[in-house]
C-alpha cells in the first residue's frame, strides 16, 4: 500500500560510514538485498553517483526502469524518486552530496558553480572502459581523501567532486550541455527553472515567471526554446505532470488531494489539464503503472 505522502530521504538518515556530516557521503552498496530505505519510494534531499561495479539490478527512477550495470554511472538530482527492485543484486557505491557541499569551493567557472550547472542532465552515463577506469580512480581519490581528518580536506573533496561531475557530462555525450555560453540568457534560463521548481503549485502561467524576471512573456519564451527545445509553457506544465505523477504512483493520496496539493481549484481542472498532458485520465495512469498494464 503507497504511503500518504512520499517520505523523502536525506544524507544522515543514510549513515554512510565516510562523510561530512549531513552535506556529503559514500555508502557502499555491497549487501544483497539492498538497504531497506532504498527498496521503498523515497525523495531525494541530495543529489548522488550511483556506481555499480559488480552484479545486476533495476533501478526505478520517477517512474522509469533502469538497468544497473558496470560501467554505467547514474545521476540522481534533487526531489527525484527513487527505489531498487527487491531482487537487485549488486555491488557499488552511492556517492551523495548537498547543493551547500558542491557549492563550498567557487572555480570562477559559471558551468560548474552551483546546483544550477546539473539541469537537463541525463539519468545516466555509459563509459567507455578506459574512461570508467579513469573515473573510479578519481572516485577513489577522494575517498582516500574524505576519509582524512586534515586541513582543508573538505574543501579538497569539493574541486575532486567537481572533477567527477566533469567527467560523468563528458561521459554522457553532453557536448551542448558543456559547449552553452556564459551569458545573461543562460542567467535568465536557469532563473526561471528554479524558479518554476520553487513555485510551480502555484504559478502555472508564462507571464507570471517573466514578471518575476522582469522581462516579457515573449522574450522569455523565446530564450527557452532555446536553451531547453520546448516553450516555457511546457516546462512549467512537464513540472507539475512530473509532480502529479510522483504522487500518483508513490502515495495513497485521492486524485482530489493531488489536484488540491498541486493547486488546482477542482478536481475536474486537473483531470484536464492531465489528460492533456498524458492521454489519461490520472485514475487510468495511476492503476496502468501499479499494475503493470
Amino acid at each position: 500500500m503507497p504511503e500518504s505522502t512520499i517520505p523523502t530521504l536525506n544524507i544522515s538518515t543514510l549513515k554512510c560510514p565516510v562523510s561530512f556530516g549531513g552535506d556529503f557521503g559514500i555508502l557502499p552498496l555491497d549487501a544483497t538485498p539492498v538497504p531497506d530505505v532504498l527498496s521503498t519510494s523515497v525523495k531525494t534531499k541530495f543529489y548522488a553517483l550511483l556506481i555499480p561495479l559488480a552484479g545486476t539490478g533495476e533501478l526505478i527512477l520517477d517512474g522509469n526502469s533502469l538497468e544497473m550495470r558496470r560501467g554505467r554511472v547514474f545521476f540522481i538530482n534533487y526531489s527525484q524518486v527513487l527505489r531498487f527492485l527487491p531482487a537487485a543484486s549488486f555491488t557499488g557505491k552511492l556517492i551523495v552530496f548537498t547543493r551547500s557541499f558542491y557549492n563550498l569551493i567557487y572555480t570562477g567557472n559559471r558551468k560548474i558553480k552551483n546546483d544550477t550547472a546539473f539541469s537537463g542532465l541525463p539519468a545516466f552515463a555509459d563509459f567507455r572502459r578506459g574512461d570508467f577506469a579513469d573515473f573510479l580512480a578519481t572516485v577513489s581519490d577522494f575517498t582516500t581523501e574524505a576519509s582524512k581528518q586534515q586541513a582543508l580536506n573538505r574543501e579538497t573533496v569539493c574541486l575532486l567532486l567537481k572533477v567527477t561531475m566533469l567527467k560523468f557530462i563528458r561521459a554522457s555525450g553532453g557536448d551542448n550541455y558543456i559547449g552553452f555560453k556564459t551569458n545573461r540568457t543562460l542567467a535568465y534560463v536557469e532563473a526561471f527553472e528554479t524558479l518554476v521548481n520553487q513555485n510551480f503549485r502555484q504559478l502555472k502561467r508564462t507571464s507570471e515567471y517573466a514578471e518575476k524576471l522582469n522581462i516579457t512573456p515573449n522574450y522569455l519564451n523565446s530564450i527557452v526554446k532555446d536553451r531547453l527545445d520546448l516553450t516555457a509553457e511546457q516546462y512549467i506544465r512537464n513540472r507539475v505532470i512530473l509532480e502529479a505523477e510522483r504522487l500518483l504512483l508513490n502515495t495513497s493520496l485521492s486524485v482530489t488531494e493531488i489536484s488540491f496539493d498541486l493547486g488546482f481549484s477542482d478536481k475536474s481542472h486537473f483531470g484536464k489539464y492531465f489528460r492533456k498532458a498524458t492521454g489519461h485520465s490520472p485514475n487510468r495512469f495511476r492503476h496502468k503503472f501499479v499494475n503493470g498494464q
